[in-house]
């Protein structure tokens, strides 16, 4: 599922950036075109008023002159004088440029009709001209030269084949830059999305894990009480009767302690879960917890112990059932994963603005690989030492009360052996999101 949803959200991704890449890069070649266009008509500017200047000018008109005019391959000039070509133009012409020039003139009769009342040094024109799919610049103009008193009208052309050449050029350039970065989007696309569905692929993997535990747990029960009515039914007995149906109410309470712990879990993440936030003595509330907890340690043979910074006020903004509820959770998981004879410590203080409580084990410890999963539901971190008590719920309830509450929950290393779990609350613990 999750596979298809990357294919889709790669090509998804791919095609809408490369279309914004290939709009850009229209802009871009359109804007270089243009740029291109402009300073070819620039030089093609240039050469016609040089060309002008010198026919105005008493610049003597031969051949060499005219081949460094006409410099360009298919570039070429054509001269009359007094509406009569020039002996030079008919040399120098070629029969197809000849051709070529008649083709012009007929355009100009057509688009530029001969106008008497204009004087002649003032007929002057500019063109874009096409023939058999090229295409030319043309300056089209007549002036008098009033020292020789005779009509000049000379016609340059301008090849642009060599213009368009260029465009093509760097079209090929364009389109091929942009098909490149159409691998590399999707290549990016592809990475980029499988990065973005990690934390839903490992948050599908924890809810399976999560069924998949939710539905042993329920189901252990389950069968202990079918098998206990099926024996019931078959062969009554007062002995059997009564060992069964206190096996059927521990399985019971079971059943009905995991169910309380998922619905806690539930209504947290979907904030169907009230809390109530009042000022609370955290001293007091650790010293009550000590003191229920402390006969608990002693028929377990393992050695509880209360430390508390004097000299410190210890009044929190919080909901006290729910923070007693998750040191509860903590101290549980330490007398019960705690080896007969060891200490378990339970500390309260402040630093740097906020209280921390501290449970400390002497026990087997945890790894550092455990140390990123203990938190996840169901997990518990040695499946050797699973008990029937324990479910894997209790530290992501205590880690979802502590979120609700601002705050934070860690574990790291005791000194010696063992793990140290701390809560870590805000004076003002209410959350103004709940």
């Amino acid at each position: 599922m999750f596979q298809k949803i990357k294919l889709k959200l790669s090509f998804i991704c791919c095609l809408s950036t490369t279309l914004i890449v290939l709009i850009i890069i229209l802009i871009c070649m359109n804007v270089s075109e243009k740029n291109m266009y402009e300073q070819e008509k620039a030089l093609f500017f240039l050469k016609s008023n040089a060309i002008s200047s010198d026919l105005q000018g008493s610049r003597q008109i031969s051949i060499s002159w005219y081949q460094d005019v006409a410099d360009h391959t298919k570039d070429f000039l054509y001269i009359e004088i007094n509406r009569s070509p020039t002996t030079l133009s008919n040399v120098v012409l070629s029969h197809r440029e000849s051709i070529f020039i008649d083709g012009i003139k007929e355009y100009m009769k057509n688009h530029f009709p001969y106008d008497t009342t204009i004087p002649p040094d003032s007929k002057q024109h500019y063109f874009e001209y096409q023939k058999d799919g090229h295409r030319f610049l043309v300056m089209d103009t007549t002036f008098f030269n009033r020292e020789k008193k005779y009509e000049i009208h000379p016609i340059y052309v301008y090849c642009l084949d060599n213009f368009y050449h260029n465009v093509t050029i760097q079209r090929i350039w364009f389109f091929a830059i942009w098909f490149g970065s159409v691998l590399a989007l999707y290549l990016f696309s592809y990475f980029f999305t499988s990065h973005v569905l990690k934390p839903l692929i490992q948050y599908d993997e924890k809810q399976k894990h999560f069924i998949a535990f939710a539905s042993h747990e329920l189901r252990s029960p389950l069968a202990v009480l079918k098998t206990g009515f099926s024996i019931l039914k078959k062969k009554p007995d007062g002995k059997k009767t009564e060992r069964i149906f206190a096996l059927i109410d521990s399985e019971m309470s079971r059943m009905e302690r995991l169910i309380q712990d998922l619905l806690c879990l539930s209504k947290m993440e979907h904030a169907g879960f009230r809390f109530q936030f009042q000022c609370a003595n955290l001293a007091s509330l650790v010293t009550s917890i000590y003191e229920t907890y402390a006969v608990v340690a002693k028929n377990k043979n393992i050695s509880l112990s209360l430390w508390i910074e004097d000299s410190c006020c210890y009044d929190c903004t919080c909901d006290p059932q729910r923070i007693e509820q998750a040191v509860i959770i903590l101290l549980d998981n330490a007398l019960s994963y705690t080896p007969s004879g060891q200490k378990v410590f339970l500390r309260l203080y402040r630093l740097r603005g906020k209280y921390e409580i501290q449970v400390i084990d002497t026990g087997k410890g945890i790894t550092d690989q455990e140390k990123e999963k203990i938190f996840d539901r169901f997990y518990q971190a040695d499946s050797s030492r699973k008990q029937k008590e324990h479910f894997g719920l209790g530290l992501s309830i205590a880690k979802e009360i502590c979120h609700a509450h601002r705050g934070k929950i860690c574990v790291g290393d005791t000194k010696g052996g063992g793990s140290t779990f701390t809560i870590r609350l805000p004076k003002n613990s209410r959350n103004p999101f709940l």
